[in-house]
This record gives structure tokens, sequence and C-alpha cells, in this order.
């Protein structure tokens, strides 16, 4: 009997997502587990499973389409059922098929693997294959940009849409069709509030609502660890990293919740329980053209500078193209902001829930410190630490800020891990 197969919930409060691309044909076999289509939301782009072995009958959505949590995507017939006007495939066919999907699958594993090691390398567009989704295609065709002369700085050289519009001289809109409308004063513009930028409202307020915030603000001194970077950068760059303070910055905050485990923790608010976190998973914000995202680097605590600085480039990259997987952006137990790289010193950032307490990095400065022999330049760091005030009290804030201090001062506590 033919089973319906329905967008099943994906979680993080995902209602619908647009069918990209289908992997699969109508009278193709399908086993249980194989990506069948690609499904873009407003978190990320997934990759939706068969639920069933059996063959694909009939497509109920094509690609383009909007689909939310429960509606048909496609039905799906057992093996041996006859299914009116598909021929019957041989199991010569079948298991054709099967060695072509494996293979394909090995192709795509390698490919994977090597991005991580290092970027992909320049490629001459003429001859070569166009990397992009449909998606983005479509916009070059819209835009009369052709896709072909394009360079394109997704993962593995895959155009974004980002790539199109830089091409075109056209900087992307917020949202889409915005309408023209008039107030008391004059003319505005109405853009209607969707994907990821209403997921960051939505929690936004819920974080502002359920979470008393306090921020406390520091400067760490950094001139030797920025001297230790400005050393290690090019050994960096020749293994295929980009050796920026941040990874640094993580280490040091990893030993920081070390000492302070409260600062890793949430608060279940059924039970009146601290959840005190045994990992430490370290949300990195990015900023993209569809909204703010935070890849999680998991278990940082274990990695080296290295292994984290190339973590959070690979994420980061992943982030902008919106090819990164959900589960790359759950299981956070603290996340840190760079606004320093954008401008400004100090903020008061919004702690992610569920977590406890968030870490704004501001613009470095060079700053004249006064000490024993006169006054010295120092390379200052600003730090701004949210944190919720119903698990941790000002002084083991200051504590915990003091702590990341130390380590980012003396950076030879910190491995560089080589």
């Amino acid at each position: 009997m033919a089973f319906e197969f329905r967008l099943p919930d994906l979680g993080e409060g995902i209602a619908e997502g647009t069918i990209v691309k289908w992997l699969v044909k109508e009278g193709d076999l399908v086993e249980e587990h194989q990506e069948i289509l690609e499904l873009e939301t407003d978190k990320a782009l997934v990759r939706v499973p068969s639920p069933k072995t059996g063959i694909l009958q009939k497509k109920n959505a094509k690609e383009g389409d909007t689909v939310k949590v429960g509606e048909t995507l496609c039905t799906i017939a057992d093996k041996g059922e006859r299914i009116e006007g598909l021929r019957a495939k041989s199991e010569k066919e079948i298991k054709k098929e099967k060695r072509e999907r494996a293979s394909a699958k090995r192709a795509s594993e390698s490919s994977t693997v090597m991005g991580v090691l290092e970027e992909a390398p320049e490629e001459e567009m003429g001859g070569a294959e166009v990397k992009a989704l449909p998606k983005v295609r479509k916009l070059a065709k819209d835009m009369g940009v052709d896709i072909t002369l394009i360079k394109g700085t997704g993962p593995q050289g895959r155009i974004t849409e980002d790539d199109v519009r830089a091409a075109s001289g056209k900087k992307e809109k917020e949202g889409k069709g915005p309408s023209i409308g008039f107030d008391s004063f004059g003319r505005v513009l109405r853009v209607q509030m969707r994907g990821i930028r209403k997921t960051i409202a939505q929690r936004m307020i819920q974080s502002q609502r359920g979470t008393p915030h306090v921020t406390h603000m520091d400067y760490a001194d950094v001139t030797k660890l920025w001297d230790i970077r400005q050393k290690e950068k090019e050994k960096a760059q020749e293994r295929g990293v980009k050796l920026t303070l941040l990874p640094f910055i993580v280490k040091a905050v990893c030993l920081a919740l070390k000492e302070f485990p409260y600062v890793n923790s949430s608060l279940d608010d059924n039970t009146q329980e601290i959840i005190l976190k045994q990992y430490y998973n370290i949300g990195i914000a990015v900023d993209t053209p569809h909204g703010l995202m935070v890849p999680v680097v998991k278990k940082a605590n274990e990695k080296t500078i290295l292994d984290i600085a190339k973590d959070i480039w690979k994420r980061a990259q992943l982030a902008r193209s919106r090819e990164i997987k959900p589960e790359d952006m759950r299981g956070g137990t603290f996340t840190i902001t760079n606004v320093g790289s954008i401008g400004g010193i100090f903020s008061t950032p919004i702690i992610n829930p569920p977590e406890c307490a968030i870490l704004a990095i501001g613009r470095m400065q060079d700053v004249a410190v006064p000490g024993k022999s006169g006054f010295s330049t120092r390379k200052m760091l600003p730090l701004s630490l949210s944190f919720d005030h119903r698990i941790i009290d000002g002084a083991l804030a200051a504590k915990f800020v003091n702590e990341i201090k130390a380590h980012l001062s003396d950076p030879d506590t910190l491995l560089i891990g080589y």
C-alpha cells in the first residue's frame, strides 16, 4: 500500500520549508534513511531522508514550492507493488542505482573532507561546472548576470546569492516585495518580517521577557597574545587556517567555564533546577545576509587553537551560504559574539536561550596605560558579559571575566596545538 510521506517536525520551531531540489525521480527505488530532497528553512538548508524503503510513486510538491509541517511531500509504494504508469525496474537496474548512489556519496564525503582541510583551489569558470543552487541560478538569470563568470565564495567554491548580487552591483533587500504606503507624515515602505529575521525577533522577545539581563564590562590586555598571533599566522596560513584572536578567546572561555561551572548552565523553569552542563559547546554568532546565525563549536575544550579556527571558519561559511545543518546550531552552552569585527567597543548582547550568558568582543584599541616607568601603549580588548541574574550574581560574573582576562593576558596558559 502506498505510504504518504508528510513533512516531519524538524524541531527548533520550524513550521515550513521550501523545496530546493528533489534528489530522486518518480519511479526510483528509495531506501530508508536515504536523502530524497533538499529543503530550505528559515534556519538552514537541510536534506530530508526517506522514512521507508520503496518506490517513489508521486511527488506532491515541486521545486520552489513551500510545504508546511504535516503536508504531503510524496507517496512511496512498496517495492513489489504495481504502480500504474511506471515501468517496473529490473533487479539489475536497482543494483546499478545503489552502486551509483554509493559512489556519489563517497565522492561527496571526500570533497567535504578536503574542503575542511584547505580552501578549494581557484578554477577557471569557463569550462568548469558551475556550483550553485537552483535558486541562485534563477536569481542570476533574473538579474541578467552571467553566472559562469562569477567566482563563488561559498564552501568548495559554490556561488551564493551574495556573489550574484555583488556581480550585478545590487545589494540584497531586507525581505521580499516591500509594499508602498503612507502614514500621517508621508510615504513609507512596508517589508514583511519573515524567515530568519522573524525567528530572531521571536527569540529575542523570549530572552528579554524571561531572563533578567545584567551586563558586566571590562578590558583585557592582549598585547602579548597579539604578538603571538602575528608570529604564528603565516604558519597557520600554510596549513589553510586563517588565525585570528577569536579561537584563542574560545579556548580562554572554556578554561574559565571549567572554573566557574554556573556560567555554563541553564535554568529549568518547570522544576526550578539549575542544570550545570558537563560539556563545553561554544556558539559563535555569525552575521549573514539572511540574519544572525549561531553555529556551535562542539567540545571546544578538547580542540586545539588551530582546530577551533578551522571549525569557526568552516561553519561561518556554511552559515552564510545557508548550507549549514540545523544540528550544527544546536547544543550550545555559551555564546561569543564578535561585534568588534564590524565596529564598536562595548555592547549589551542578549542571551541566547536556554544559555545563561553571552560574551561580546569589542574592537581592540591601542591604549596608553600607566606603569612604574611611565606610560606604555598596550593593546586592550573590550569584553561585555551579559548574564542571567537568576543564576549568576555580579561578583561571580566579574570573577569569570577576570579569569578570561588572565588567560588572554598570559597566553602561555593556552596551547597553540601545532
